[in-house]
């Protein structure tokens, strides 16, 4: 491997930029080109001395590259990727990357709605605190670890498995590749409308993943979700464990919960297999995060021998990953947090935690249309009743709206319009005027939100330099 050369198209990406950094770990040379650059991934490439080129253009493609890994938001009219076919270099999804150089034979893999990056993660830290040495991947920059994608000589993996497909020239959903023996399924809700015209198409991908778990592997559904326990339980070939928040006829369910104190959560896990209930506390932010944990959790004590007491400290000291409720500013009693939520059931849970833990807060909720199911006019119904617990509601711009047609995309104005029924000052401010406009109203009190996949052009990181 020492000398080849990979050139990463969409190295911004939240997988693409890790999985880089853990090629270039493993001995190969590596570039990256992407038409923008910001923070925390832009932060973690640099702090990691990756080579980085801005914008895609052909002169990138040089001679000595051995071949290309390319983003599945990349199309066949980048430039970059009609000089790689031009050329014939060898060009590879990153889901097919990881495949190759990461898997082990103890893949665990979490997939759904919601979730996955923490999950993950969480899995990754508690096994690396019993010295199992996991080969990780996920979607986002932890908090606990240098690196979101590491492939290290243990024999287990831990991924975050995405229904979405892998690249243009690669349909598969990306999680098909990952090989799981081990599977955790958070949530049902569909979405990419793009590759998933029905419900039922979508929930397709789902069981063709299950059915990939062989008979000596294990299957955790949460079933608080009647779409997964519905379409997904009776169909594997392996044994089937439940986690619940609040359903006690499950293998593994939230017993009690004190959410009393400000910087630490306290709850008490059921597993009703053993009998036995277990204590653990987190520093982490909302309800939904605790579910993530007992998720966690519950994999940990099904299929590894790791005791109760280093499980414990573990998720003590597990930190989350940014851009998941992360608290980017907090002074004068104004805080801005940053959230990579970007569906309706993720909104609706990131403001309800945010609402649950600040209820006397003025919460301005601000949201950048990022994906395909936000920009499709065929979706917006799903506007409805997710702002709810906030005070105001702003909607910035549709991400790449110029690229789409009229008869396809929403308009900014058309969600103002749904949202202002339940929440009357609720607006559309441009991503360029987005953070004088914050500036403007800003007041003692007020909490501001953001959620998007993407970066609102350079919005927040903008406000959060000219704050005080």
């Amino acid at each position: 491997m020492k000398g080849k050369k990979v050139h990463f198209i969409g190295i911004c990406g939240t997988a693409m930029a890790p999985i880089s950094v853990m090629m270039r770990n493993l001995g190969f040379d590596v570039t990256g080109s992407d038409k923008g650059f910001f923070p925390p991934v832009s932060v973690y490439l640099k702090q990691n001395n990756m080579s980085l080129l801005l914008g895609y253009k052909k002169e990138h493609i040089t001679s000595d590259i051995d071949f290309v890994v390319i983003g599945n938001s990349q199309g066949k009219d980048n430039p970059e990727i009609i000089e790689v076919l031009s050329k014939k270099i060898p060009y590879y999804s990153y889901p097919e990357i990881l495949e190759k150089y990461l898997i082990k034979e103890n893949s665990i893999v979490v997939a759904g709605e919601f979730g996955k990056t923490t999950i993950t993660s969480a899995i990754a830290h508690i096994l690396s605190c019993a010295n199992i040495d996991p080969s990780f991947m996920f979607g986002g920059v932890s908090l606990n670890f240098k690196d979101a994608c590491v492939s290290s000589k243990g024999e287990f993996s831990v991924l975050e498995g995405d229904e979405y497909n892998s690249a243009f020239f690669d349909k598969k959903s990306k999680f098909l590749h990952y090989r799981p023996k081990y599977l955790i399924v958070t949530g049902l809700v569909w979405d990419h409308v793009d590759l998933f015209p029905t419900k039922e198409d979508y929930i397709q991908a789902y069981k063709d993943l299950v059915m990939l778990l062989p008979s000596e592997g294990a299957l955790l559904l949460n079933s608080d979700g009647q779409d997964v326990i519905n379409n997904l339980q009776n169909i594997a070939q392996c044994p089937v464990y439940t986690f619940s928040m609040v359903k006690k006829d499950t293998s593994f369910y939230l017993e009690s919960i004190d959410l009393s104190s400000d910087n630490v959560t306290r709850f008490k896990i059921r597993d009703s297999i053993k009998n036995i209930s277990y204590d653990f506390e987190t520093s982490l932010i909302g309800i939904h995060n605790v579910q993530n944990i007992i998720a966690a959790v519950a994999l940990c004590l099904t299929i590894t021998n790791i005791s109760y007491e280093d499980i414990f400290k573990a998720v003590k000291s597990f930190l989350g990953v940014k851009r998941r409720l992360e608290v980017r500013y907090n002074k004068n009693n104004i805080m801005v947090i940053d959230d990579f939520a970007h569906s309706p059931v993720k909104i609706k849970t990131t403001i309800q935690a945010v609402r649950k833990k600040f209820p006397e807060r003025h919460i301005v909720s601000i949201f950048e249309p990022h994906t395909m199911s936000a920009r499709d006019k065929k979706t917006l119904n799903w506007y409805k009743d997710i702002f709810q617990g906030s005070d105001r509601v702003i909607i910035s711009d549709i991400f790449k709206g110029n690229l789409l047609s009229d008869d396809l995309k929403v308009n900014p104005n058309d969600i103002v319009n749904i949202v202002k029924n339940e929440i009357p000052d609720s607006s559309h401010v441009t991503n360029m005027l987005l953070a004088d406009e914050l500036k403007k109203e800003m007041k003692s009190g007020d909490i501001f939100l953001f959620m998007s996949s993407g970066s609102f052009s350079g919005a927040l990181e903008k406000l959060l330099r000219e704050l005080p």
